[in-house]
């Protein structure tokens, strides 16, 4: 760790906490039309952190959220559902980030989406075994190009307009 600056290690909290507090608030509200649906704003940060402090920094966040937030929530179980999902789909975007080139954001938020929703329904599959859940599947991955189309304008937009060259290292020379 001796090569981690304060400055990251502090722009990593923030972004584990608003991305907690986010994952909090929704859980505040229904499901969006079906059960487990949720817009996942709260990937934003995950999202950002990824793409402003490094891949290491996105997982610790991605980590941070989900057993904070599912502990906070009352939710404990969601761990077993969310932590698998978002470590795989997190893997896959940031394949695509550092393996591609032309790969847009939205595209890169709409693989991690529908990734993510795909495996926390085979995941609850598996679980319960009650495969007939399966059938939910086209919806959810509707639901989750949206989702990945909000978040991933959220976080272009974000890029764009944000100071973010406040999160580049200071080299102070003598």
């Amino acid at each position: 760790m001796r090569n981690l600056s304060l400055r990251k290690i502090v722009t990593a909290g923030i972004f584990s906490a608003l991305a907690t507090i986010t994952f909090m608030l929704e859980n505040l509200f229904p499901p969006i039309i079906l059960p487990g649906a949720r817009l996942g704003l709260s990937n934003v940060f995950i999202l950002l952190s990824v793409l402003t402090l490094g891949a290491k920094f996105g997982f610790a966040v991605l980590i941070v959220k989900t057993v904070i937030g599912s502990l906070f929530a009352g939710n404990i179980s969601a761990v077993m559902y969310s932590l698998p999902a978002g470590v795989i789909s997190l893997t896959l975007e940031v394949l695509l980030l550092y393996f591609t080139k032309k790969t847009s954001i939205l595209a890169i938020s709409v693989l991690g989406s529908v990734t993510n929703i795909t495996i926390q329904n085979a995941t609850f599959c598996l679980i319960t075994n009650a495969i007939e859940y399966i059938c939910y599947l086209p919806y959810l991955s509707l639901i989750g190009v949206i989702s990945g189309l909000a978040v991933g304008f959220i976080v272009y937009l974000s890029l764009k307009f944000l100071p973010l060259n406040l999160l580049k290292e200071k080299v102070v020379e003598e």
